[in-house]
């Protein structure tokens, strides 16, 4: 599957052109960031979901951490829960929820605890769909902070960002991992889009 990632920096109509003219798969929108200490939804989130559900593409949604302590991220867990609940009611997001760690207050050696433990608590949350939460990062992210025998043992989704290689490397040398997406690109044709090749889960 081909599934693209979208944020504000994406132009409105973004959903519909990848529909129309780029033979999108699916949809990983920006639920959200952590801005100066608040979270705060994406301002084109609720665009770009009613486009999605009007192309009746799957779509999934990530958060952009700014967690620097556990107590932190259950209150960005606990944001996510009720912002997907406001704006999508009972619906749970076909493509998964996904912890973005990009930013440098969660690129820290003991992150990975903290991690591990607000997704275990997301998944008694969603239990019908324990398996649908992961984290979104570059290979060296997972490499460098994550505990790769915990990820694997837990089985948490993974989706890493890896350019200009002919590989997803991550998948190659810890086949084990539960892949569930490979961030491949910045770029997409004669757009400045990312895109993903999607395994499924």
């Amino acid at each position: 599957m081909k599934v693209f990632d979208l944020s504000e920096f994406q132009p409105d109509d973004r959903v519909y052109t990848l529909a129309e003219h780029y033979d999108a798969d699916g949809v990983i929108l920006k639920l959200g960031e952590t801005i100066n200490g608040t979270p705060d939804v994406d301002p084109k989130f609720v665009t770009f979901v009613n486009d999605a559900i009007e192309n009746k593409l799957p779509y999934g949604v990530y958060y952009v951490s700014h967690a620097r302590t556990q107590e932190d991220f259950l209150r960005e867990a606990q944001w996510i829960n009720d912002a997907l609940y406001e704006y999508l009611g009972e619906k749970f997001p076909e493509l998964g929820i996904w912890w973005d760690m990009e930013v440098d207050a969660v690129c820290r050696d003991d992150v990975w605890p903290q991690l591990r433990d607000v997704i275990g608590t997301q998944q008694t949350w969603y239990e019908a769909h324990k398996w649908q939460i992961g984290i979104y990062a570059a290979y060296s992210y997972f490499n460098q902070y994550c505990n790769l025998e915990e990820l694997s043992y837990y089985q948490i989704p993974v989706w890493v960002a890896q350019y200009g290689y002919h590989e997803n490397s991550l998948k190659a040398e810890y086949p084990d991992l539960k892949h569930v997406a490979w961030q491949y690109s910045d770029s997409y044709e004669d757009l400045s889009q990312d895109v993903n090749e999607w395994y499924g889960f």
